[in-house]
């Protein structure tokens, strides 16, 4: 069979990628139409925060899906791009801000905690972002080896990535969820654990708790972990700690990189004088 030439009009049909590859119109990937959604579902969400709880929490759940929808879907029909890349990270950031900041009118006694957590998260990502750029990485989950052991196994290991991202946006909706404690509400709903699980909680005085009203003392926490959605708090809690020293070494570890692009460090001259 003689060889296929190229015709004049540009590539042949057999070889055209059609809408499940990656064509030139990067606006219609796959990824990025399940971007797009995922943006409208966390507007939803943050919309009806106040208002349907059982729509906030569906909408914002449904987006979270996609968060790990539009990966796998930009792998395998091979539709990875820079919008793509930027639209997931944008809208990571954003959404839980967003979450935090309803947090912050739910639980009025840790708006400055709320706070903080995002300017953590945004800042962290950031300077993580524009360090690895300066770097010439082609992504901001490609770190170093000298790197803080737990930032490494964070951005290698898609599971432990994966249980911690979780942790996180499962405690802050179940911290929203618990503030709908009235008769039929989400927060009422009994949790299935027993709660001799939780009589270590009378230990305690005075610590942050998935109930309405911000400090509450030991009675009020053991009353929390009754409840489904503290349960649930409870269980995310120590992945949720992990995700959070990851965002503070990766801030930390950004700032260094970028002072060491202003200032390389000087390499190693060895002992006795340098030969001519």
């Amino acid at each position: 069979m003689p060889p296929r030439t190229r015709s004049s009009g540009g590539v042949s049909s057999a070889h055209e990628p059609g809408f499940f590859g990656r064509h030139a119109n990067v606006y219609l990937y796959v990824p990025n139409l399940i971007g797009y959604f995922r943006v409208v579902l966390a507007a939803v969400s943050l919309a009806y925060a106040f208002d349907n709880m059982r729509l906030s929490l569906v909408a914002y759940f449904l987006s979270f899906v996609c968060d790990e929808l539009d990966g796998r879907f930009a792998r395998k029909f091979n539709q990875c791009s820079e919008l793509g890349k930027l639209l997931d990270m944008v809208t990571d950031r954003l959404a839980t801000a967003g979450l935090l900041m309803v947090l912050s009118r739910e639980y009025p006694a840790y708006f400055y905690h709320c706070m903080a957590l995002v300017l953590l998260d945004i800042a962290s990502h950031w300077l993580q972002m524009y360090s690895q750029l300066l770097a010439n990485k082609t992504s901001h989950k490609d770190v170093d080896t000298s790197a803080f052991v737990l930032l490494r196994l964070y951005y290698t290991n898609r599971i432990f990535m994966g249980v911690c991202c979780v942790s996180a946006e499962v405690l802050y909706l179940a911290m929203h969820a618990a503030t709908d404690a009235g008769a039929g509400g989400v927060g009422s709903i009994k949790g299935p654990l027993p709660a001799g699980l939780f009589n270590w909680l009378g230990a305690l005085r005075e610590v942050p708790a998935p109930v309405p009203g911000g400090r509450v003392g030991a009675l009020g926490l053991q009353a929390a972990s009754a409840t489904a959605v503290g349960q649930l708090a409870f269980l995310m809690f120590p992945g949720w700690v992990v995700k959070q020293v990851a965002n503070v070494a990766q801030l930390w570890g950004s700032c260094q990189a970028l002072v060491a692009f202003d200032f390389p460090p000087e390499p190693w001259r060895g002992h006795g004088k340098k030969s001519r």
